[in-house]
């Protein structure tokens, strides 16, 4: 299970859960530069295809990655990672 369907399960709602997983967490860790999308913070991110605040199971219909504001090939990524396990 999930981290943030196990803190929906204990009384979390799904906005809670995802500001507990990202922006609490790293203020706690001191942070600075992530947990936020805001200027001056790194740029990692997804974008999914429907909406998480519906249903937390949502954040597993990814459509695209972005680290440090660019873009990753989630393609080339996967074969690269499949071509090792032959």
């Amino acid at each position: 299970m999930s981290k943030s369907r196990s803190m929906r399960r204990c009384g979390f709602t799904t906005a809670e859960a995802i500001q507990a997983a990202t922006s609490v967490n790293a203020r706690i860790l001191g942070l600075t530069r992530m947990g936020e999308i805001k200027a001056g913070k790194e740029a990692d991110f997804v974008v999914l295809d429907a909406n998480l605040l519906e249903n937390i199971v949502n954040t597993r219909k990814i459509n695209k990655v972005y680290l440090r504001g660019v873009e990753v090939d989630r393609a080339a990524l996967r074969a690269k990672f499949l071509a090792g396990t032959k």
